[in-house]
């Protein structure tokens, strides 16, 4: 009995992966408003009803998608931050504490390119000042996304703790960081109107940058952190 509830368990797994990855592509190409529960099943050879066995909404669905992808941009984030900051073997604490720092933003501001799908579904469900998902779904991603900020908290805190910055509140100084890069990327599309203007990626690590000095990161130590990212391993 408890191998087949197991199998039963796979199954329901690579089902409702198969519907958000198939949701995922629908909003790529008709965006959140476009899609319905009615379309999704169609697209996969379903009637309507065989969905509602696994999301009794549209917000559940989207609400699920937004969980499975923070989840995702979460292990990317930890797995690329970790392998930049592994070739940083002679450099002081400090240095090694911001330059992590500096690379979270850098991946972030990486995101349109290098995760497209992930980057529009967060930047229209975190980003967007419509209510696109009820108060009960949306508060169903807080565990998610907390765990998401959480890594970068960590970084916050340890960089105060190591004295590259002085002692604050790690969970508002995430979140300022956050906004910053979430707000230069959203000004990427006035780059493209009037292209003499800087870089969504350069104002981002600007803002980055004089957060950090706000928050006591000398100058010395921030050029050194930035140096030791640019040179890489080897």
């Amino acid at each position: 009995m408890p191998a087949k509830r197991s199998l039963r368990s796979e199954r329901r797994e690579a089902t409702i992966d198969a519907m958000l990855e198939r949701a995922m592509e629908l909003i790529e190409m008709g965006g959140i408003e476009g899609l319905t529960l009615q379309r999704l099943a169609e697209s996969l050879g379903y009637v309507t009803t065989a969905i509602y066995r696994y999301f009794e909404s549209k917000d559940a669905l989207i609400a699920a998608l937004q969980r499975k992808t923070i989840g995702d941009l979460q292990v990317y984030f930890e797995q690329q931050v970790a392998k930049q900051v592994a070739a940083l073997d002679h450099t002081v604490d400090q240095t090694r504490c911001l330059a992590a720092i500096l690379a979270t933003a850098q991946l972030y501001l990486g995101l349109p390119s290098a995760q497209p799908r992930a980057w529009h579904l967060i930047a229209t469900l975190l980003g967007d000042p419509r209510l696109l998902l009820s108060d009960d779904e949306s508060r169903r991603a807080a565990p998610a996304l907390g765990a998401f900020l959480g890594g970068i908290e960590v970084l916050f805190a340890t960089a105060a703790n190591e004295g590259s910055i002085r002692p604050g509140d790690a969970r508002h100084r995430t979140l300022m960081f956050w906004a910053a890069l979430h707000g230069a990327l959203c000004v990427s599309k006035v780059h493209r109107i009037a292209g003499n203007l800087p870089s969504a990626h350069l104002i981002g690590l600007e803002a980055v940058r004089g957060l950090l000095i706000s928050f006591g990161a000398t100058t010395a130590r921030l050029s050194a952190a930035a140096r030791a990212l640019e040179r890489g391993p080897g």
